[in-house]
């Protein structure tokens, strides 16, 4: 096998060609027979992955030790979802459909409920995991998706990789509330659910530091690319697109839009209607996406985690002068 160098646009092809399609391309003609579920362990391709594209090597360990080992004795996190070949629902039956299958294999409909749920998991089982959390200095949440998952036409897989900064903010302010406010009044201490795509993770202020389409017939198309020089911060949406977020309550918007516009009338307004506020004193404005960033989180999380101040680690809170 030729030799690769880490943090080559090569490499990043070819990995994808060897432990992505191939692998994939195998485990799916097995799952045809054997009706077991066409999934292949993604979490270690995506360490894999993220080696090639930061051109920094792992610790050689899966489940402990460093994920990345990088310059001046700093390391990365990465962590990995798979959203391709879950198992579907026929809406018409109830029957399970594989992603392989173009329609459901008890009644032939058509009608299929493609899912796409999984998410990025962050375990923080004790204390000392929690100490830690920010030790890293950065991680890296790596994606496989469908492009178009409701369309049985287009099977092409998007691949994308953020990197993240865990003293943002809306990164450690979110890790804070979890551990003390959410894990601690649950039972089943699971870890957190960080959702791609959603309000929480656009908080962290992650940087797109890689974006590949693998088509069908295994062809690989690179977008983005570190050496590419075209990486960049997956800004907020438009803010009307988070009024179902329960991350965001009546009364941090407020805030927020009081912020920016200290006279602002909001009589009888509702969430979507402050969002949309903010939105347009946004543009008008031209605030950048950090201070957004920044604003929103701060009046979500600080009303949870002053209170409970004295708890939080001085390792943690250090970094923050509105919990010190």
């Amino acid at each position: 096998m030729k030799k690769y160098q880490l943090g080559t646009l090569e490499a990043s092809e070819q990995l994808i060609q060897d432990l992505y399609i191939n692998l994939r391309n195998k485990v799916n003609a097995w799952s045809q027979i054997t009706m077991q579920t066409p999934q292949a362990r993604m979490g270690y391709i995506g360490q894999h992955l993220v080696s090639v594209v930061t051109g920094f090597p792992g610790g050689k360990s899966g489940a402990r030790g460093y994920d990345l080992v990088m310059n001046n004795n700093k390391y990365g996190e990465i962590k990995t979802c798979y959203r391709v070949d879950q198992l579907g629902t026929c809406n018409n039956c109830g029957a399970a459909v594989s992603s392989l299958e173009k329609k459901c294999s008890m009644c032939n409909s058509t009608n299929i409920l493609r899912k796409d749920d999984s998410k990025w998991l962050i375990g923080i089982q004790h204390d000392q995991e929690f100490y830690e959390i920010l030790d890293p200095y950065r991680y890296y949440f790596v994606l496989f998706e469908f492009e178009e998952i409701n369309n049985p036409k287009n099977n092409n897989i998007i691949a994308s990789i953020w990197e993240v900064n865990p003293t943002v903010k809306g990164f450690a302010y979110c890790m804070m509330d979890y551990y003390i406010n959410i894990r601690a009044h649950s039972k089943s201490k699971a870890p957190f659910n960080m959702w791609p795509h959603q309000f929480k993770f656009a908080l962290t202020k992650p940087i797109l530091i890689y974006r590949s389409i693998i088509t069908e017939n295994g062809e690989i198309k690179t977008k983005i690319f570190p050496t590419l020089g075209n990486f960049y911060v997956d800004e907020l949406a438009n803010l009307n697109n988070y009024s179902q977020a329960t991350t965001i309550t009546l009364e941090a918007a407020t805030k927020v839009l009081l912020k920016y516009n200290s006279s602002a009338n909001i009589t009888g307004k509702n969430k979507k209607g402050i969002l949309k506020m903010i939105e347009s004193i946004r543009i008008s404005n031209n605030i950048s996406n950090s201070d957004l960033c920044d604003s929103f989180t701060d009046a979500i999380y600080l009303p949870l985690l002053l209170p409970k101040k004295s708890i939080l680690p001085k390792h943690l809170t250090k970094h923050y002068s509105e919990l010190l």
